[in-house]
């Protein structure tokens, strides 16, 4: 007769225990169902994450620049031209 081998993971935190059973109620998931599916979506801080064509500048993901680089004293030009612009409007 083959012994069945029983995992457990106790976390002690009373808000993460709530959480995961208010979960559970919401989607029809068990509790162990809703932080598996946790656990596989973390990505550590740090860690590159892409989305499609999509590259991280700082905090934020961006489309990737297409063609010709503008400076920045061109954007600082072109703002000034278009503020001025506004104002006479």
């Amino acid at each position: 007769m083959s012994r069945q081998d029983h995992v457990q993971f106790n976390v002690r935190s009373a808000y993460a225990r709530t959480r995961a059973h208010e979960l559970a109620r919401q989607t029809g998931m068990t509790a162990t169902q809703i932080v598996e599916d946790a656990l596989r979506a973390y990505v550590p801080p740090g860690a590159t994450q892409t989305a499609g064509r999509l590259v991280r500048r700082g905090p934020i993901l961006v489309k990737p620049a297409g063609g010709r680089c503008v400076s920045l004293a061109e954007a600082e030009t072109i703002l000034k031209a278009i503020r001025e612009r506004e104002l006479e409007d």
